[in-house]
């Protein structure tokens, strides 16, 4: 056995990914429902080859039936996340097909394999970037630019694997948005600034000329430019405090005048 679970059923181009039952009865059962029809997915970084369902004992995996070099057989641990934009990919569009919407997706990927989804929706000029797996705040925010360059909105999804960057987001604009697979459908997260997620299924969300709307999103944002504008307000409240104490001493017997305007000696103290 080549120790992999992950196949498609749509041809060595589809995206149609199924896991293997880890145990043989039910690894069976899905041979029998699929036909024997598996392959390893070229989308997710696969060779493209026919795969067959053995079993030892009461464990099951798939096995190349070709004989040929595959990277996902040298990293069977790395498989999952190689078919995770495959997996999202079905829900993802049904949910925006459903809207009325005919988005354009294509699978990113990184150095090491697939690393999420861009879905372009042309008529709306709106672009939604899947993340799925770690992205670091300098790439994110390189990334972010370079797409409001070209995008009227743009709205980031985070999977389990970019948590992190999730939180970069909230940080900045004071929410994020989540994403999680449910059934056959999507769960959505609106994680705010003090990393909180509220969840919510898809269906309660669309996608607008100004980017994705969700339940409680904009209320987190609000609530984060207010919380900014009392931060700033508390900064020049302290700052014309500092100012004042500055004045108030400058103005006891014995010290220097100072010209609280501009922060300066009026004049030359005298040396």
């Amino acid at each position: 056995m080549d120790g992999l679970c992950w196949a498609v059923t749509d041809g060595p181009e589809g995206s149609a990914a199924v896991e293997l039952p880890a145990d043989a009865a039910g690894a069976r059962l899905l041979d029998e429902q699929a036909g024997g029809a598996f392959w390893c997915a070229r989308r997710a970084g696969g060779c493209g080859a026919l795969l067959a369902v053995v079993t030892d004992g009461d464990t099951a995996a798939f096995r190349h039936t070709g004989g040929q070099p595959c990277a996902l057989v040298a990293r069977p641990a790395t498989a999952a996340r190689a078919y995770d934009p495959l997996r999202y990919r079905p829900a993802l569009t049904a949910w925006l097909t459903g809207q009325g919407h005919r988005p354009r997706v294509e699978t990113l990927t990184g150095r090491d394999g697939p690393v999420g989804l861009h879905v372009a929706v042309d008529a709306l000029g709106a672009a939604l970037e899947v993340q799925l797996t770690p992205l670091g705040d300098t790439a994110w925010r390189a990334r972010d630019d370079r797409l409001r360059r070209t995008a009227r909105s743009v709205t980031w999804l985070y999977g389990p694997g970019a948590d992190d960057a999730a939180a970069t987001e909230a940080s900045v604009r004071g929410a994020a948005l989540s994403l999680r697979r449910h059934d056959r459908g999507l769960l959505v997260g609106v994680r705010d600034a003090g990393d909180r997620v509220r969840w919510v299924r898809s269906a309660a969300c669309a996608l607008t000329a100004d980017g994705v709307t969700a339940p409680g999103l904009a209320e987190a944002r609000a609530a984060h430019v207010q919380r900014s504008a009392a931060r700033q307000d508390a900064a020049r409240r302290a700052a014309r405090q500092a100012a004042r104490e500055v004045a108030q001493r400058s103005r006891r017997p014995g010290a220097v005048p100072w010209d609280v305007r501009t922060g300066t000696l009026p004049y030359p103290a005298a040396g």
